[in-house]
């Protein structure tokens, strides 16, 4: 079994990221926006398929799973 832990989204010139911690917290980060600031997004029971699928301008590109 395995869980979504994160999400790479992608331009062709920057890419930003989405952890999801096990409690299902999703957290946005974007080093050229926010320096090193990872910032709290809400819970994953909040979150549609579809609205994970962009962050702002950016589209998803790769998802990360982690075993159980």
């Amino acid at each position: 079994m395995y869980r979504l832990c994160g999400i790479i989204y992608f331009t062709p010139s920057h890419f930003v990221c989405r952890f999801i911690d096990k409690s299902g917290g999703v957290w946005y980060h974007d080093g050229a926006e926010n320096d090193a600031k990872v910032l709290y997004n809400g819970n994953m029971v909040n979150w549609s398929g579809k609205k994970l699928q962009e962050a702002g301008k950016y589209k998803m590109s790769i998802l990360l799973y982690t075993k159980l």
